[in-house]
């Protein structure tokens, strides 16, 4: 039935019609083609049953989508050295997290660099 797809500005508006209709969130879900969890989250996310604007929920899931996310790699600059050194003797991303906990005290969850779409920013892969 629904997809991994975002809501469209059609898909928004046809929830809006819905809505005024008095429709189920499941009988929405239903008329857009949509998982009933997807049209909850939405109705709920931007102004309920009552509130709900479908020009206003597109924008507001615009805004969101587009904030960047800000990586360790890119404000930590001593975390950033040792990870660019890793690379550059081929190590893989685990061998350099796993030096980086034993060696450098970097344990701190907040400090821990494991995900390899970071070490793809700097490696240009």
């Amino acid at each position: 039935m629904g997809t991994r797809r975002p809501l469209t500005l059609e898909d928004r508006e046809e929830i809006s019609r819905c809505l005024v209709a008095k429709m189920s969130g499941t009988d929405i879900a239903a008329h857009i083609g949509r998982t009933p969890s997807l049209v909850s989250q939405e109705i709920s996310r931007h102004g309920g049953r009552d509130g709900y604007r479908a020009h206003r929920a597109d924008a507001n899931a615009a805004t969101s989508r587009s904030r960047p996310k800000c990586r360790k790699l890119q404000e930590d600059g001593d975390l950033r050295k040792h990870v660019v050194h890793g690379l550059q003797v081929g190590w893989s991303p685990d061998q350099i997290a796993g030096r980086l906990r034993r060696e450098r005290g970097y344990g701190d969850p907040g400090k821990v660099v494991s995900h390899e779409p970071e070490f793809r920013v700097i490696s240009g892969h």
